[in-house]
């Protein structure tokens, strides 16, 4: 068996270090100072970093509404009857009846391959396209054929204005994919030209954290 050798050091007068000899008083002051770095440094560089470095990107790729609106998710379907959009996470894109253009097929064309992307997730999504009017039979036949699954409705309630107001723009038409939770809270928009993957991340985070939808 092998005795452990333990110092005293609350009897030693000297501690020997590299053959010279250091009061003890002051090892015990140099070990308190230690362990005091150890807390202070990481909260000393967590203040210089929070006054001083701005992150490149935020973690949403579109932009926030802050604080959310609530809207009154009514609309006329393409039958005439009236549908409430509520109970589910919502991908809108506000277009004109009067023409699809090449920002409403990328939109449109968005929207759904996201729904798409979110594999087992994407019944909790539902992507809508809201009209100023009803569409001709031409553009009718379009969307049954391209776009089957999107809710289609004319707008019932004023959600266009509610949307153009929400961000202060003069007009919600053509430019805009917007987001908004089961609930009806209107939370961000995306421009047309935004990065369709940024939009999936976004709702991936969204549908991995919500309690809802």
């Amino acid at each position: 068996m092998f005795a452990v050798f333990q110092p005293n050091l609350m009897n030693a007068q000297t501690l020997p270090i590299n053959g010279a000899t250091i009061p003890v008083p002051w090892w015990r002051r140099l070990y308190l100072l230690f362990i005091v770095a150890c807390f202070a440094v990481p909260l000393a560089a967590a203040g210089w970093l929070a006054g001083h470095w701005t992150p490149g990107h935020t973690v949403q790729h579109g932009e926030l509404l802050n604080p959310a609106r609530s809207l009154d998710l009514r609309l006329t379907a393409l039958d005439g009857r009236s549908t409430t959009l509520r109970g589910r996470w919502i991908l809108l894109y506000a277009g004109s009846a009067r023409e699809c253009d090449a920002r409403c097929h990328t939109a449109l064309y968005d929207l759904r391959q996201v729904r798409l992307a979110l594999g087992k997730e994407m019944e909790r999504v539902a992507t809508v396209l809201l009209l100023d009017a009803l569409p001709d039979a031409p553009l009718r036949q379009w969307l049954a054929g391209e776009h089957a699954a999107m809710t289609v409705g004319v707008d019932a309630a004023g959600i266009k204005s509610l949307l153009a107001e929400a961000f202060a723009d003069a007009d919600a038409t053509g430019d805009w994919i917007y987001l908004i939770d089961p609930l009806g809270n209107l939370l961000m928009r995306y421009p047309v030209t935004v990065e369709p993957r940024g939009v999936l991340k976004d709702l991936q985070r969204l549908l991995k954290w919500s309690q809802i939808g």
